[in-house]
């Protein structure tokens, strides 16, 4: 048997997990918990209680949907398949236990119908013996693990597991990640992922606002932070990433020429992302607006919104699902949550509409003790935005959209474009300089589709400080800045700028800072547009993009505009009289 045909042999052979196997009787303590360096994950994870499978949306305590009764007095129990990364995982019981069953399962495999093989001499030992050009073992195990939940299940905030859900075993108090869940669990744990998902946005969205690396560094007044300033926030930093013009997520290889196979727009290409409404983002936060508003409202400290607007407009978004239902819409509520509308309440006497008064007439007292109050940075620089929506009569502070919606204009997506063509910093026509004494010619669409898409965007550095060059892998670290990065800005910085710089003397939210990392990133692509032939003018105040050979570039450009004329003509066969 060639090596090929023994490897091919093998994968299926372990193919199937073995198990499923308790996991204070499988694993040993050197399966450590997982870390963001060594990652522990459960992939098909299941949850079940008293033989039923169950969902995050009814066994975790913080969820509208907890069954106290059924959750109290038995526990939550856990399976999952785990990869076994070294032997010294697993016990001396289990891995002999799995190693017979792997021979079973070879001595199966090699058996013709009527004949038994030979007995075989498969051993774990040999499996995980190191192979030349793989760490490690080039073959693994995959084990079912089966164990109870202990802790409750934290989903995008914990530092051992930052983008994906954790869980904590009861047995061996062995963190594990989860990778994948089975379709059950996962239908019962959407509402859950769901909602701390919407939490997350609005947190990142503090930090955008902010330039800062923690929510709770952003200074903004909390009576500021209404339901409308932070869609106004995601309509600014999240409705249209830049990343996303550059990406196709859904697409055809073979029909589709432009997309490379990892899904990124060749040729510097770009496509316009589908239009986010005010309305849809409005819809989206409404879905899960009472549990947040229960969730910082059970915080005594460090809350991160204003609960008063937010609690007012809880009214709104009740009153606003009642009339999109009677047009026969869905406004502001999950897929797949059937919620029952009270199409009666609204009287004198309902509980929204005291709480409506009694907000009412407490924003008007905070109004009148607060008037002389600055307003916030964000708000200042959106208030062009912010005043599309006027506000609605009565006590409301802001206006909730209306559910009277097409939704096709929700989903429909934008043709494809070339690239601008000028730079979105580029300055106006109308600046301080006055206006040009005449129209400014527009850039040459040949000479733009030379210039790399990134370049057409302002620089921003990654969440470690770091930025790299899209046309050739140039690395600026912020933190670690050499002198070859500081001299790409030639005098615009100071030397004492270069040596607070390289001292990490400097804030994200320096004015300072953020420009010298502008000059340096602009220092170097100025190399790639001399090496394009190419460099950046200043003409009545505006800068356009020129060939430093403009013959040559004129005659490309003839040849890239030549359109070749059919002259053929059909040929009309003429009919007999």
């Amino acid at each position: 048997m060639s090596s090929n045909q023994r490897e091919s042999r093998l994968i299926k052979l372990l193919e199937v997990p073995f198990g499923p196997y308790l996991e204070e009787e499988a694993l040993t303590d050197a399966c450590k918990s997982t870390t963001c360096n060594n990652v522990v994950a459960l992939r098909q994870f299941v949850l079940e209680c008293g033989g039923v499978t169950t969902g995050l949306d009814e066994c975790e305590t913080c969820q509208p949907g907890y069954d106290k009764h059924r959750f109290s007095s038995t526990p939550t129990r856990f399976s999952g398949i785990l990869e076994i990364q070294q032997l010294s995982w697993l016990t001396e019981e289990a891995a002999e236990h799995i190693q017979g069953q792997l021979r079973a399962r070879d001595v199966r495999a090699r058996s013709t119908d009527g004949s038994r093989a030979s007995s075989s001499n498969l051993s774990l030992r040999e499996l995980y013996a190191p192979s030349p050009g793989f760490q490690g073992a080039k073959f693994r195990v995959k084990v079912t693990i089966i164990g109870v939940k202990h802790l409750p299940a934290v989903y995008l905030l914990s530092v051992h597991v930052p983008y994906g859900l954790m869980i904590v075993s009861q047995a061996q108090k062995r963190r594990y990640a989860v990778e994948t869940m089975h379709i059950n669990t996962y239908r019962l744990s959407r509402l859950y992922l769901r909602r701390y998902r919407i939490m997350q946005v609005l947190k990142n969205l503090l930090k955008l606002d902010a330039a800062c690396n923690h929510h709770d560094d952003n200074k903004t007044p909390i009576e500021d932070r209404t339901p409308d300033w932070f869609i106004g926030l995601y309509m600014k930093h999240m409705a249209q990433p830049g990343i996303a013009r550059r990406y196709r997520p859904v697409f055809d290889q073979e029909s589709d020429s432009d997309v490379g196979p990892d899904g990124r727009m060749l040729g510097n290409r770009e496509h316009i992302v589908r239009h986010v409404s005010r309305a849809e983002v409005y819809s989206m936060f409404a879905e899960h607006a009472e549990w947040i508003v229960a969730q910082v409202a059970a915080m005594s400290t460090r809350r991160w919104l204003d609960l008063d607007s937010w609690q007012l407009w809880l009214v709104d978004i009740r009153s606003t699902r009642r009339e999109a239902d009677k047009e026969g819409v869905r406004w502001g509520i999950s897929p797949g949550v059937d919620m029952h509308l009270d199409h009666n309440a609204g009287g004198e006497n309902d509980p929204t509409s005291r709480l409506q008064q009694r907000l009412g007439r407490k924003g008007k007292k905070k109004t009148k003790r607060g008037a002389q109050r600055p307003t916030s940075r964000t708000s200042t620089t959106n208030s062009s935005m912010q005043s599309a929506d006027p506000p609605s009569a009565g006590p409301s502070r802001m206006r909730t959209p209306s559910p009277y919606l097409d939704d096709t204009v929700l989903r429909t997506y934008d043709p494809d474009f070339s690239p601008v063509s000028t730079p979105p910093g580029s300055p106006s026509s109308a600046s301080s300089d006055g206006p040009p004494s005449r129209p400014v010619s527009p850039a040459d669409p040949d000479l733009i589709a030379l210039i790399p898409t990134e370049f057409l965007h302002p620089p921003q550095p990654s969440a470690t400080f770091k930025w790299a060059c899209g046309h050739c892998g140039y690395t600026i670290d912020l933190l670690r800045l050499t002198d070859e990065n500081l001299d790409l800005a030639g005098d615009l910085i100071s030397g004492d700028g270069r040596r607070r710089l390289k001292a990490n003397a400097w804030s994200i939210r320096d004015a300072w800072a953020c420009r010298a990392f502008a000059y340096m990133v602009d220092g170097h692509r100025e190399k790639h547009f001399d090496e394009l032939g190419l460099r950046l003018e200043m003409k009545n105040g505006v800068p356009k993009i020129v060939s430093k050979h403009p013959d040559v570039a004129r005659a490309h450009s003839g040849r890239l505009r030549k359109v070749k004329v059919d002259n053929r003509r059909p040929a009309i066969k003429k009919e007999d009289n």
